[in-house]
């Protein structure tokens, strides 16, 4: 299983064979197996990305903070960097996620 199939998982956008709509328990199942079946290597891919994410948003919240304090900014670039910062943090609670999964006891 490659790093592809992983993220489709998590993703909104689920494709392929999915218990129906009312099976959580199929879902949870479904996601353990992923879990389980990542290798060391897609698992290091996962945190280099992490970090690279970590850093681009830190990036991003500095860029956000310089333009708001500079006079006359520009608000429709501060907005557009904010949702991109959101998208960023998404993303990193997607791979989080995805390298600590749930386990319900």
């Amino acid at each position: 299983m490659g790093i592809q199939d992983f993220v489709l998982i998590q993703g909104s956008g689920i494709q392929g064979s999915v218990p129906a709509a009312g099976s959580s328990a199929g879902l949870v199942d479904e996601a353990l197996q992923a879990a389980a079946a990542m290798t060391p290597d897609d698992e290091s891919e996962l945190r280099a990305q992490l970090a690279q994410l970590r850093q681009e948003h830190r990036d991003l919240d500095a860029a956000i903070e310089a333009l708001h304090n500079s006079p006359g900014s520009d608000l429709l670039q501060v907005q557009r960097l904010k949702k991109r910062k959101l998208h960023l943090r998404d993303r990193i609670i997607q791979i989080e996620d995805q390298l600590t999964p749930d386990i319900i006891a």
